[in-house]
């Protein structure tokens, strides 16, 4: 009956039945549309005023008497016309705002960003954040080998990262050396090997910002920084770290 499809246009279960009523019987009395549609007389006026707003009925006075006609079928689309150029124009003034939205962001100052994830969705905060702004550098730190579990790693993260960042720089547990020469090949990719005893983190430095995670069991804890200092301070940290790795 064409009640489905009306609902997915927007209008209730009633909307649709009077409306639909209307349509076939032309020109109606409530009382007409009530008994069509099999809605309540009382539930019927209100979905002929929702309607009526809707711009879908019309009505006309006929011996004294409130009668309601259908808009043509083609005014469902003149709907999704103006409701899209509505849209259109909300985005428009969004998208000019968008600075003044961008100023109050960034009105904290010195004060870091900082936010804390569990599970997953730390992970997917940062990796989604480097495929979405593609930074010119990205360096990063693999964990401790027994944190580092080779079954478990997905590497194609890595590969979509390579086609988004110009430089990474990654270094990785002595212990992974053969297993990183099979997986990862690439011109913007320079790998060093480390020896840090104790360092169970995975962190990842990139456009100010600095992403560490741990793995405590089957919980995982991150934290991404977005601050400046911060930035600078842990990319030193690294750099002394890159000179004495191996090749």
């Amino acid at each position: 009956m064409l009640i489905k499809e009306l609902q997915e246009f927007g209008l209730s279960d009633k909307e649709s039945r009077v409306y639909l009523a209307a349509l076939e019987l032309g020109t109606s009395t409530i009382q007409e549309l009530s008994q069509k549609s099999n809605v309540n007389r009382a539930t019927t006026y209100i979905q002929v005023e929702t309607l009526l707003k809707r711009g879908l009925l019309s009505t006309v006075d006929k011996n004294k008497k409130s009668v309601f006609i259908a808009e043509r079928p083609d005014r469902l689309l003149s709907i999704l016309d103006e409701q899209k150029q509505k849209i259109e124009n909300k985005h428009d003034k969004i998208k000019k705002l968008i600075p003044d939205f961008e100023a109050l962001y960034n009105v904290i100052g010195d004060r870091p960003r900082v936010r804390f994830f569990e599970g997953s969705v730390g992970v997917d905060a940062w990796r989604q954040d480097v495929y979405k702004f593609g930074p010119s550098q990205l360096d990063m730190i693999l964990p401790l080998v027994e944190d580092f579990d080779e079954k478990s790693q997905d590497t194609s993260f890595l590969e979509k990262i390579l086609t988004r960042v110009q430089a990474v720089r990654l270094l990785v547990p002595e212990e992974k050396r053969q297993f990183m020469n099979k997986i990862l090949t690439s011109e913007n990719l320079l790998v060093k090997y480390h020896k840090l005893v104790d360092f169970r983190a995975e962190m990842i430095i990139y456009s100010n910002k600095v992403y560490i995670s741990k793995a405590l069991g089957a919980a995982n804890m991150a934290v991404l920084m977005e601050d400046k200092m911060f930035y600078k301070s842990f990319l030193a940290i690294y750099d002394v770290l890159w000179d004495v790795a191996e090749e």
